[in-house]
């Protein structure tokens, strides 16, 4: 019996080491698993189907991206236009007379003519150094820019002094130009007298010829003065009511930008609820006021395009005058056969000179107008903005720096030159010309291929073994915003187009053992391993010879970590 109880404990025993060698075990085998687990790595998979369809052939190299870079100069010229006045065109009322005709000279640093003097005064532009004053620098190394964005803010006092500077000249040129044309009538009037005495000789005819030849063409030079002055006028209100417009829509942008801040404040945010709302009254109020002017300014250049119109028809009237009253003229000086030949021929040449200063004065005010045009539209709201697209690589000013003339501004990449540069052997050169195509697949983003087009050949030259090679360059196209200098992928020259073919992403095809599998999704969700034939590739796709089908699915494999 004790024998029997010794037994069944044994038993017991065996049977709790039993399991306790079990328990143990099972930890042991589930601290594996679990340690297995963690070293596994994970994948991912991309569904993709297999293509049929054209698939080109091509030259496959490796390479990286160089991008260009562009320097942003300060090219707005800046020099101030002066006016120099060294002579005059006031009559000699003292003129003396040689054998009645009108002394020529007599007058220091200049050539008299009939009262005239001409030559001996000069309206000339000199350049005078100017600069602007960086007051903030907004861009930095690594930022990437646009065409427009803001590179520096001015300091409002060098824009303002430099502005009035421009204009102020413009004014004067404009006053200038303006008592020129005036005095042009005076002027032709006094030669005309001058001339008149001189021909006094002649026959009475030149002299009934020439009065009423310079009627009309006094009729016409006052036309043509008062047509000028039309389009000058309706010329200033156009640039007015462009200035006015472009404020007035920049006025309704901060008035909506202040209105929209108001609306998503809280009018328990008193402060910052009372800002915004003092911000949206005074932007009403300059929108109002500048709607305003552009409603006035459009009636004026609605006037002023009238006044144009209506002095280019009397403008136009005039000069047919003239010419209706030329031939008349010219047909009874021609019957009298006039002399003094030496008279008209001076005469003429006065209203050359007189011509001539008028071109002088027109040249020194367009100059000045296109400076202050030029100064308006390059310097956009007290800032000087990026003229290129790409990522800024140096900055040359800092706040406080002085703006001049041909001063360097930015240095960055030039995104529209993003290139990559490959050797390739002469017998791979056959179908490889300028404007050709290449597809490109870089290492960072090995499922979107990119497009390029090659831009330059070089010259053929030898490498170190001997073989002639050509340093081809492409221009990526598209879409570049995310490629950055030194990156690596494959580029493929497009050598020629195969037949019809079945075709898959060259990433889902496994290589084992010199075998080529794919992993294929079956309708019925169940993932098997399938071996396939391929043939050749363009770098992004590859030829399925054997073993799928059109439209059947293919897995993409990617790790995406572990341990």
């Amino acid at each position: 019996m004790k024998s029997g109880m010794k037994n069944i404990q044994a038993g017991k025993w065996r049977i709790l080491l039993a399991a306790i060698s079990c328990l143990v075990i099972s930890v042991i085998a589930v601290s594996v698993l679990i340690g297995m687990r963690g070293r596994h790595e994970s994948y991912v998979y991309k569904e993709t189907q297999v293509e049929y369809g054209r698939l080109t052939v091509g030259v496959t190299k490796s390479g990286s991206i160089d991008i260009g870079t562009v320097e942003q100069t300060f090219d707005l010229d800046m020099s101030a236009l002066q006016r120099v006045e060294t002579g005059n065109s006031e009559s000699n009322s003292n003129m003396g007379t040689v054998g009645g005709m009108p002394a020529m000279g007599g007058m220091e640093g200049g050539l008299n003519m009939f009262g005239q003097t001409f030559g001996g005064g000069s309206l000339v532009g000199a350049g005078e150094a100017s600069s602007l004053t960086v007051a903030r620098v907004q861009v930095s190394v690594g930022q990437e820019v646009s065409e427009g964005d803001v590179l520096y803010e001015l300091a409002e006092k060098s824009v303002s002094e430099l502005e009035q500077k421009l204009q102020a000249n413009v004014e004067k040129a404009k006053t200038d130009l303006d008592a020129v044309y005036a005095d042009q009538v005076l002027s032709r009037q006094t030669a005309k007298y001058a001339y008149e005495s001189s021909m006094a000789y002649g026959d009475y005819a030149g002299t009934e010829y020439d009065t009423a030849v310079q009627e009309l063409e006094d009729a016409v030079e006052t036309k043509r003065i008062a047509l000028e002055r039309a389009k000058d006028s309706f010329e200033e209100y156009q640039n007015l009511l462009k200035d006015i417009s472009d404020s007035y829509n920049d006025a309704v942008q901060a008035l909506e930008n202040c209105q929209y801040s108001l609306e998503n404040t809280s009018p328990s945010e008193a402060y910052l609820y009372g800002y915004y709302y003092e911000l949206t009254e005074n932007a009403q109020a300059t929108a109002d006021s500048l709607k305003q002017q552009k409603e006035q300014l459009e009636n004026n250049v609605r006037q002023t395009k009238e006044n144009v119109e209506t002095a280019t028809q009397n403008y136009n009237g005039a000069r047919r005058s003239l010419e209706q009253g030329k031939l008349s003229a010219k047909q009874t000086y021609d019957l009298r056969n006039l002399a003094y030949d030496t008279a008209q021929e001076t005469y003429d040449i006065t209203l050359g000179y007189l011509d001539e200063d008028a071109a002088v004065q027109e040249e020194i005010y367009q100059e000045t107008k296109e400076k202050w045009e030029e100064f308006s539209s390059y310097i956009s709201q007290n800032a000087v903005l990026a003229k290129y697209n790409g990522v800024v690589t140096s900055v040359a000013l800092t706040k406080g720096d002085s703006i001049h003339t041909g001063s360097a501004l930015i240095t960055l990449y030039d995104m529209d030159n993003v290139t990559m540069t490959v050797s390739v052997y002469e017998e791979d050169m056959t179908d490889i010309f300028l404007g050709s195509e290449a597809n490109i697949l870089f290492t960072a983003y090995p499922e979107d291929p990119f497009t390029a087009v090659v831009t330059e050949i070089s010259e053929a030259s030898a490498d170190s073994r001997g073989n002639v090679v050509y340093e081809v360059t492409v221009t990526v196209q598209g879409d570049v915003s995310g490629l950055f200098q030194g990156m690596t992928g494959d580029i493929t020259f497009i050598t020629r187009q195969s037949e019809e073919t079945l075709y898959v992403y060259k990433r889902a095809v496994i290589t084992e053992n010199g075998k080529s599998y794919v992993k294929v999704r079956e309708d019925n969700g169940n993932i098997v391993k399938r071996e396939i034939t391929i043939g050749f590739s363009d770098g992004t796709y590859i030829q399925v010879v054997e073993g799928l089908s059109e439209g059947d699915v293919v897995l993409i494999e990617s790790k995406v970590g572990g341990s």
